[in-house]
């Protein structure tokens, strides 16, 4: 019969009985609930827990109180002290997800590992956003039989619905190593094919006489910075210091939550890992750190890319809008910015510059349905000064058609009218436009439908996407158009107790075509993932391109293999990726076949529990087939040494040398970062050069940045 249990806690009833300490103490938490964490979910299908964890959840008025014991598996414990959000990592930890509208839109996340350092994150149906931080806190502490911890999460830092009566589903977890195998234990069974992890939880917490209670915040913060670089006659000179004051703020009414930062500080603070682009012909993509679009990513989410934040790229300011209702959800935001990068996608190949100003609007709107299914509308503006814009439309959807069966599908048209500007100025385009901004006027539609079906052992998908030669998204990533692909793919997987702890075997074929009806690639790809029962991990994966077509240069019968290592212990993390075969050279003037191997290894060792240390190197080359010479070699490799003061606080040193660029970079830097925004950064980084055999240095920075989070809650 399916547990089904009911919470039904009174205004006042529990007020005050919890002392958030870490401690689950049997006299506090003796009238709550109890629930088990019953079910081995990764790598066990639905099986039951080799070991015992209790979970408990209460209130009062300003605070939602959860408590764990995880009980045995002491042997294999893996915690260590880590800032917000690191723990995901190599480490144990216990977590509930809630659904604060009980009908699988979103699940929010809130974990604590036994050493009382946490993490929270943010699941749009089968979307996580890692980026997302919110107000609340954790603790805990070993026990005799395991660990305990706690989880104390304001009421204010969660949306729900604004009625008497309040009805969330939720769900715990459990993350363990058992026999150094990753391992989720789950409260309620997981079933492929049904839903989003929420959406087959089968408890819910119900419970009544808590005000919501409306967010009013104010996030000033000050940054400041001295730049040096070397001048044309070869000497250091270093710029005066510069430093900003910046605003931004929450306010909440009726459920409409207003965000707003004026000037605000968008430099990263942390570079970017360098990635190896000497064989690319289109833009790189790079993840979104900035704190202020955190909130509200899930109504952005797109198989297309329609929406990339980091193209909004220096405002004066930014405002946004966003409502959660029962049923109607919605999201605007308006900026304007000072510097615009723009990609101009081509066939197999991009452009991109830097322009001046230009004003930004995008908005969501989402009809949630159960069960994490949904339908929603999109649309985004670009206009540039001095002329110009990109307008784009979409809609897309999920559907559950039954227990294994489930649809999706999201289709977008663009509107472009050129600026006209001389920082792209290629010859190159269709047989409609240039791509150069010249000013011309055109229109183009992207789409993607994808039918699912998912069993406990078998799965299968058929996916269509496609992007017209006229296809733009300049809020977006579009980085190649002129494309349509249609891919199948299946999957067996087995599990088992004995020497293979898990295997999945799969296999895929895809043919791609551009609107000339050119047959672009033509691939079939089998591979497996094998997990051990002991700390290894290993990825295979072959594949051969019967065609595969570049600009107007075609090749025949070409093989690529794939290996990938993982060795995890308590101390010691390793992976080593190597592919190899053939891959075509693309940056010469006649493209050409050539044989690749690529070599990446990467490992984190943990001196102490506050201290780790960490190494990846990734070479690259091409040679060629006929010659044997190199079309390019080369390698980037680093080294991190991180030493946590506590769960608010770190300092990291990073060493990058990039041989592609004979250049290197050495970055020093200390974070406090007691809640979600409260945050203070100060650091410094120096580049370096290769010249002729002598190392030279080229710019150096230090800078610093002080914000802090008035609540007004």
């Amino acid at each position: 019969m399916k547990r089904v249990l009911y919470l039904f806690f009174i205004s006042n009833l529990f007020f005050g009985n919890i002392i958030f300490d870490g401690h689950v103490n049997d006299d506090e938490w003796a009238n709550t609930e109890k629930y088990l964490i019953s079910y081995e979910v990764e790598p066990g299908y639905n099986t039951p827990a080799k070991f015992k964890t209790e979970a408990f959840i209460t209130h009062d008025e300003n605070f939602l109180y959860v408590g764990f014991k995880a009980y045995g598996n002491k042997e294999n414990i893996r915690a260590r002290i880590r800032s917000r959000d690191s723990i995901y990592y190599l480490n144990d930890f216990v977590d509930i997800g809630i659904d604060t509208y009980a009908d699988g839109r979103y699940t929010v996340s809130f974990s604590v590992n036994p050493k009382g350092s946490v993490g929270d994150r943010k699941y749009s149906s089968f979307w996580p956003d890692a980026s997302y931080n919110v107000e609340f806190e954790g603790d805990g502490h070993y026990t005799e039989y395991g660990y305990e911890a706690e989880l104390r999460i304001p009421f204010t830092s969660l949306d729900f619905p604004e009625t008497e009566n309040q009805k969330w589903k939720i769900y715990f977890l459990r993350k363990l190593y058992d026999n150094d195998n990753e391992t989720r234990y789950l409260s309620s069974k997981d079933i492929e094919g049904a839903g989003c992890r929420i959406c087959q939880s089968d408890i819910f917490y119900e419970f009544s006489g808590v005000k919501k209670k409306s967010k009013k915040r104010l996030i000033p913060s000050i940054t400041a910075n001295s730049y040096a670089e070397r001048d044309e006659t070869g000497e250091m000179k270093r710029n005066s210091p510069d430093s900003e004051i910046s605003l931004g703020g929450v306010y909440e009414l009726n459920g409409n939550n207003l965000e707003f930062t004026i000037n605000p500080d968008f430099s990263q603070i942390e570079a970017d890992e360098s990635k190896i682009d000497v064989n690319s012909t289109t833009a790189l993509r790079f993840e979104e750190r900035r704190i202020f679009f955190n909130e509200g990513r899930d109504f952005l989410q797109s198989r297309l890319n329609t929406v990339y934040t980091r193209s909004i790229n220096n405002p004066e300011y930014a405002i946004k809008l966003f409502n959660r209702g029962d049923k109607h959800s919605y999201y605007f935001l308006d900026a304007e910015d000072r510097n615009t990068p723009i990609i101009i996608p081509g066939s197999q190949r991009s452009y991109s510059a830097l322009l001046g100003k230009s004003h930004a609007n995008i908005f969501s709107y989402k009809y949630n349905l159960e069960r994490g299914q949904y339908l929603s509308f999109l649309t985004t503006n670009r206009s540039y000064d001095g002329g110009g814009s990109g307008l784009l439309y979409s809609s897309r959807g999920y559907i559950i058609l039954d227990k294994k069966y489930s649809a999706s599908f999201e289709i977008a048209k663009s509107e472009t009218d050129e600026p006209i500007s001389d920082v792209i100025s290629t010859t190159n385009g269709t047989k409609n436009h240039t791509y150069a901004l010249d000013g011309e006027s055109f229109s183009g539609y992207g789409g993607r439908f994808t039918f699912r079906s998912n069993t406990e052992k078998w799965g299968w998908n058929y996916e269509f996407e496609t992007k017209s030669p006229d296809f733009r998204t300049d809020l977006g990533f579009t980085n190649e158009n002129n494309w349509k692909k249609h891919s199948v793919s299946g999957d067996y997987k087995y599990r088992s107790d004995g020497l293979f702890k898990f295997v999945k075997l799969d296999a895929a074929s895809v043919i791609m075509k551009n609107y000339q009806n050119d047959v672009l690639g033509q691939m079939t790809r089998v591979g497996s993932r094998i997990e051990f029962n002991n700390p290894f991990e290993i990825e295979l994966r072959a594949e051969t391109w019967n065609k595969f077509q570049f600009e107007n240069y075609v090749f025949n019968d070409t093989y690529e293999y794939e290996i990938d290592i993982n060795y995890s212990t308590p101390r010691l993390f390793f992976k080593i990726r190597n592919d190899w075969g053939d891959a075509i050279a693309r940056n010469i003037e006649v493209p050409e076949l050539g044989d690749r191997r690529n070599l990446s290894m990467n490992a984190w060792f943990n001196v102490s529990d506050q201290f780790f240390l960490g190494a990846n190197i990734r070479q690259s080359e091409l040679k060629s087939k006929i010659t044997g010479e190199d079309f390019f070699s080369g390698y980037i490799g680093s080294l991190k040494s991180t030493y946590q003061f506590s769960k608010y606080s770190f300092v990291k040193f990073t060493y990058e040398y990039n041989n592609f660029n004979e250049d290197s970079y050495l970055q020093a830097l200390f974070q406090w970062q007691p809640d979600s925004a409260t945050i203070f950064y100060l650091g410094g980084t120096f580049n370096r050069e290769d010249i002729e055999g002598t190392w030279e240095n080229e710019s150096s920075q230090i800078y610093m940045k002080f914000q802090y989070l008035f609540n007004f809650d």
